[in-house]
């Protein structure tokens, strides 16, 4: 599992963007992504700064995530 991940949610031109550096919050973040993408339908719920930001998943929403590995 990555330990450095990048989440991109949205268009190209005017996506959020999250960064994600422990194991366990990235895991449950991308949990919910996964079960929305599979239902084709779902909540995101991403805690940022203190609140959680909430997306509301369909086919046209984009999500997008770079896993940096480890050297």
């Amino acid at each position: 599992m990555a330990s450095d991940v990048t989440l991109y949610i949205g268009p190209e031109t005017a996506y959020r963007k999250f960064r994600f550096t422990d194991v366990s919050e990235w895991e449950a973040v991308r949990s919910q992504i996964v079960a929305a993408m599979e239902a084709g339908r779902g909540l995101i719920e991403i805690p940022w700064k203190g609140d959680t930001v909430v997306f509301v998943y369909s086919p046209y929403l984009m999500v997008t995530w770079v896993e940096k590995r480890p050297e």
